[in-house]
């Protein structure tokens, strides 16, 4: 029977910049293989054929999917192997985690020598454009959390701040109970992502195992990310192992809780990933019905209305610039697909799969 699959991002286009959370993702692992060099979708395509190789296998698998194409996987965790595979072009930090051996692996083994060197002499000007275009969309995202800061004043102003802490503090109690004494592990990843196509968001999958969901309902500016927030650092005080997932759009908000331990999740279930309830388990918490004072809506109706609208618009301009980033990268790529040797690809997929295999039996032997 093959082992569960969770899909996530480790990386998102916010308005902070290009953000990683790939420190976190990877800590904690005995092994990463990191793929360099430069050959188009040839390293998505080489993590498309080890996924196929390990469909079947026992292990839980995590996909990494690109943050401009989710389309695109940027990396692997097995995680009983405790081993990753990650594309060292989106992996920007410092290749050093502490205890971890490092594999470096080079995948230009798999490209023809002599359309490689045409396709490196091609993509400067078209790497300095899609440069300027991943500028040019950071900053607008930037206005549009600032449109978005807007929107949420009405809110925050009128949040009834006794009532939300005691929200928190009564979810804490009810839920956030220690199974063990032991230190919390803490793992941060992203749920979703601004694509090159929109927001993307993975909340179903990672949350379909779980026996407990509760869908946080509210407002711009209703306290939910700050409730996560405060969950979090008790989860941490209290010895619950927590996987955090931040907003693809803020990096600094958070949009999810997962404390695998307890089978539960708390999560902000509304736009751009706005989920229902669907069976047992899952619940709604409407923080605007119970912690923002009643008529703020019909209030503000006109005001919001018009930032709603502003806000929409400049986050589809956003996104535009995003689709011109990957149209102005599929350009660049075409040179290198065209070198991809996929004979040898598929061998070099073969030659991770056969060092995959003699670290996990050299572990099952060791424990033994």
């Amino acid at each position: 029977m093959a082992g569960q699959i969770k899909h996530y991002f480790a990386r998102g286009n916010t308005a902070a910049g290009l953000y990683t959370l790939y420190d976190s993702v990877l800590s904690g692992l005995d092994t990463v293989f990191v793929i360099n060099g430069r050959s188009g979708s040839g390293t998505s395509q080489l993590l498309s054929e080890l996924a196929e190789a390990w469909e079947d296998t026992n292990w839980t698998k995590h996909y990494i999917h690109e943050a401009l194409d989710h389309n695109r996987l940027e990396g692997i965790i097995l995680e009983e192997a405790r081993i990753a595979i990650i594309d060292g072009n989106a992996w920007s930090a410092d290749p050093i985690l502490e205890g971890t051996e490092l594999r470096i692996l080079d995948i230009s083994q798999a490209l023809r020598d002599e359309l490689l060197e045409e396709a490196e002499e091609g993509t400067e000007a078209e790497e300095q454009e899609m440069a300027s275009l991943y500028k040019n969309a950071y900053d607008s995202f930037l206005r549009t959390l600032r449109i978005h800061d807007e929107w949420e004043k009405f809110y925050i102003d009128n949040l009834d701040r006794e009532e939300a802490n005691q929200i928190t503090s009564e979810f804490a109690d009810e839920y956030l109970i220690p199974i063990s004494t032991k230190k919390a592990k803490i793992t941060r990843r992203f749920l979703g992502a601004a694509t090159c196509q929109g927001a993307v968001d993975y909340v179903p999958n990672l949350t379909e195992s779980l026996r407990t969901r509760i869908f946080v309902k509210g407002r711009p500016g209703s306290g939910k990310s700050t409730m996560f927030k405060k969950l979090a650092k008790e989860a941490e005080a209290r010895g619950i192992d927590t996987e955090i997932y931040h907003c693809g759009f803020d990096p600094n908000s958070l949009d999810m809780l997962i404390f695998p331990e307890l089978s539960l999740a708390i999560f902000d279930s509304t736009a751009p990933h706005e989920h229902f309830p669907s069976r047992e388990g899952d619940s709604i918490l409407d923080v605007y019905e119970l912690a923002i004072h009643e008529g703020t809506d019909e209030a503000y109706a006109e005001e919001i209305s018009e930032i709603r609208g502003r806000y929409a618009s400049s986050m589809k301009s956003s996104i535009a610039i995003l689709s011109d980033v990957k149209r102005i990268r599929d350009e660049a790529w075409e040179a290198y697909d065209a070198a991809i040797d996929i004979h040898a690809l598929k061998a070099f997929a073969s030659q991770i799969v056969r060092q995959v295999e003699e670290l996990t039996n050299s572990s099952t032997v060791s424990k033994e």
